[in-house]
């Protein structure tokens, strides 16, 4: 049964926290939102989207996230999405119900 644990917006975005609630949860997905990621996640030299998928994939989370635009960041962040998307471990999407879709048969594998 799939349990996913949705990151709201605060006042901190710590990946360690996120991955961390996520787990204490019981929840076997990730699922964030545009709206609950800080502009500092876009800028890859900040490393926080960086540390947020090494912790996923450490834990093997499945992890969506929900970004209607990419199209509107940095070519490199485009570049990452891109390439995420490619793989099975955490990928953008559009809308939350594609999110939420492609999580479900994550977690029914």
């Amino acid at each position: 049964m799939m349990s996913i644990f949705e990151w709201g917006a605060s006042d901190s975005f710590d990946p360690a926290t996120i991955v961390q609630q996520c787990i204490e949860s019981g929840s076997n997905a990730l699922l964030l939102d545009e709206n609950a990621i800080p502009p500092h996640f876009f800028d890859l030299s900040s490393r926080v989207a960086g540390d947020l998928v090494h912790r996923v994939t450490l834990y093997e989370i499945p992890m969506a996230l929900v970004v209607s635009k990419p199209s509107i960041h940095s070519a490199h962040f485009q570049d990452f999405a891109r390439e995420a998307n490619q793989g099975n471990r955490f990928r953008f999407f559009p809308t939350r119900p594609e999110a939420v879709a492609w999580l479900q048969m994550q977690v029914e594998r």
